[in-house]
This record gives C-alpha cells, sequence and structure tokens, in this order.
C-alpha cells in the first residue's frame, strides 16, 4: 500500500508488521482514519525474540465486519507475535478519554503513525480524571497482587512469570503520575522508573529487579520473590497514599 509508511520503525518489526496492515488495508482502507505501532515495539525495550507488536487501528466510523475480517487471520500473524490490534472508532476515543485517561495518554505518548491521519497528538488528557483513575488502579494492583501470591501455591516459575507481567500494567501508571507533575513523559521502562524515584521520593528498585528477571538476567530465589513481594505491595501503597493526596 502506497500510504503506508514503515520507514521509522526496526527491520524486524516492519517486516512483521508489513503484510499484516497490508491485508487489512486491502479490504478497509476507505474505512480507516489511522494506524498506529504503540508500545514497547517502538520503543528501546523491545526485544525481538520475546516482545510482541502492539498496534492500534481507529475507524472513520464503527464498522464490525473488520473484526470478522482480523478473526481468522489472527492465527497466521500471532505466529510471528503480533497481538491482536486494538481497533476503535474516532468518536469513541474522544467519548473515551475520561475513562481510560492512562491508556490514552500512554499511547499518545509511545507510538508511530504508519498510516493516514495522527488523531493520538490531538487528544487532551485532563489531570483530574488521570489522578482519579491512577489511584483507582493502584490500589486495585497492591489488592491483585496479593490474591495472585496466594493463588501461586508457592511455585516460585508461577510468581515469577507473573510478576514480571505485571510491568506492563505498572509503567503506564508510573508514566501517568509523571503527567501529573508536569515532567517530559519517557518510553523506557527504566527512564520512567528513575524519573518517578526522583518525583515521588520512594525507591523503585523492586520494578527494576522485575526488568532484570524479564530480560533473563536474574533468576530468583523463593526468597528473593518473597522479598519482591513485600516490596512491591509496600511500594504501591506507598505510591497510592501520595496519589491519593495530589491536589490537580
Amino acid at each position: 500500500m502506497a500510504n503506508l509508511n514503515l520507514s521509522n520503525l526496526s527491520v524486524q518489526v516492519k517486516n512483521r508488521m508489513e503484510p499484516f496492515f497490508n491485508e487489512i488495508l486491502s479490504s478497509f482502507a476507505s474505512q480507516i482514519k489511522s494506524i498506529y505501532i504503540i508500545g514497547s515495539a517502538v520503543t528501546n525495550d523491545f526485544d525481538t525474540k520475546t516482545s510482541d507488536v502492539d498496534s492500534l487501528i481507529v475507524l472513520k466510523e464503527k464498522n464490525l465486519d473488520i473484526f470478522d475480517f482480523i478473526a481468522p487471520i489472527g492465527k497466521k500473524y500471532g505466529k510471528r507475535k503480533i497481538r491482536a490490534p486494538i481497533i476503535m472508532s474516532d468518536e469513541y476515543i474522544r467519548s473515551s478519554l475520561e475513562v481510560f485517561p492512562i491508556q490514552f495518554l500512554n499511547m499518545k505518548t509511545i507510538n508511530e503513525l504508519v498510516y493516514g491521519d495522527d488523531v493520538l497528538n490531538g487528544i487532551k488528557i485532563e489531570k483530574s480524571d488521570l489522578r482519579l483513575v491512577c489511584e483507582r488502579e493502584l490500589k486495585g494492583w497492591i489488592q491483585n497482587i496479593g490474591q495472585a501470591y496466594i493463588k501461586s501455591l508457592g511455585n516460585d516459575r508461577i510468581i515469577r512469570e507473573l510478576f514480571v507481567s505485571f510491568l506492563s500494567a505498572f509503567i503506564p501508571i508510573f508514566r501517568a503520575i509523571l503527567f501529573l507533575y508536569d515532567r517530559e513523559l519517557p518510553k523506557e521502562r527504566n527512564a520512567v522508573l528513575d524519573m518517578c524515584e526522583g518525583v515521588l521520593n520512594i525507591k523503585m528498585s523492586v520494578f527494576r529487579e522485575l526488568v532484570t528477571i524479564k530480560r533473563g538476567k536474574y533468576k530468583p530465589t523463593h526468597e528473593d520473590l518473597k522479598n519482591d513481594f513485600q516490596r512491591m505491595y509496600n511500594t504501591l501503597d506507598d505510591i497510592a497514599k501520595i496519589i491519593d493526596k495530589f491536589q490537580v
């Protein structure tokens, strides 16, 4: 497709996504307003061996036919570590900013427009909405990690995999907190953690440890995981208390 521009992406991401997007555009080009690559695939955190590629397709108006079109080809492209795209209309985005401010803030911050109009650039996130959702998410995750730890039944592998998987939820929340404090929003995980540590005056070392585990550079013992759980729980609780008192 002539209008598909993947030149700013790594070769690995380009080779994965080009046939996928071309197949979709061959049938739905006239109905698509924008296509983005979002998430780690446009950052230095991307690991070609383990990371999936996330994308966003913005439709000019709601059309459920595109879901039926993509569903059958999902197995083929899923093997190439392409996640099912997020699909929404332009109107849905504009009417949902106050409901999902963390998600839209992170999509606006970390993206590469590869087709159509830059819809995300024009969206505005209200701090009052963001503060409330950050507090809710933090307090929700405090409960979630407690339940997950119990359900793991002491299995080190399960605990380790769960803790690493939580990073994909925590980093967007931390980036949103930096937005509340009017800081420039870093794209890479460790940069987000470093800046949060300075802004909140809270040690974020447990989350750096999860990054190290995710990269396969450190395998914690059972006692390490127990300690990580306690540190993670307490750190999230401390951050939630700060955001609870934050004045917009």
